[in-house]
């Protein structure tokens, strides 16, 4: 994610990496807190194979039922997602992975529509997220096989690939397990991240050595 390493010392990038994780570390945290927290305070019984994530955000659930507090925990967390995603852009140097982290960020603004208010602009938002983040992970992963072993990027696609592509199916014809993938796809997709971030990290660190 740096584009010109050659103009920092090692030691500035390695400090610029572990930044980075870090903020992605903090990604994951957000997201996975939003998710229990969303849970325990959704206006109705939360299911897991047949509500979204952005069900999370709907001023009323499904039975009519006020949303409040699901709703503020939700909002907050895309917001923070969003200044985290913001944050990220600034820190990394390639022109793409900048891009793409922007427009991430303005993703999850996008996400804190109520999507039983406007769908379109919630649909919108959730497809710049988990696009825009699947396609870095794509980018990265391509570029971390010049230092890291073949096999286990290979492996990091598939844990990456095989939950978000059958989520993409899914989605395409509207199927009614979207929402259950749809969680695995998410999860798949964090922890291809952190994987990403890691194999980067040690890269750098061998580089040093």
């Amino acid at each position: 994610m740096l584009a010109h390493t050659e103009i920092h010392t090692h030691a500035e990038v390695l400090s610029i990496y572990q930044n980075i994780n870090r903020y992605f570390n903090y990604l994951m945290y957000v997201t996975l807190l939003v998710f229990i927290l969303g849970i325990l305070t959704y206006g109705q019984s939360f299911s897991f194979r047949e509500h979204a994530l952005s069900h999370f955000g709907r001023i009323h659930t499904q039975d009519g039922s006020p949303n409040t507090l699901s709703v503020f925990i939700y909002g907050t967390g895309m917001l923070i997602s969003s200044a985290i995603c913001f944050k990220l852009s600034r820190l990394s140097e390639e022109n793409i992975s900048h891009n793409l982290l922007r427009i991430t960020a303005v993703g999850y603004i996008l996400l804190i529509t109520p999507c039983d208010v406007v769908n379109t602009i919630q649909s919108i938002g959730g497809a710049l997220v988990i696009g825009s983040l699947w396609l870095l992970a794509v980018i990265e992963f391509h570029q971390l096989l010049n230092y890291t072993h073949r096999k286990r990027i290979y492996l990091y696609h598939l844990l990456l690939q095989g939950t978000m592509l059958p989520y993409a199916f899914l989605y395409a014809f509207g199927s009614s397990l979207c929402p259950m993938v749809q969680k695995f796809a998410f999860a798949g997709l964090m922890i291809s991240l952190k994987l990403m971030m890691l194999e980067e990290k040690k890269g750098v660190v061998g580089e040093g050595g």
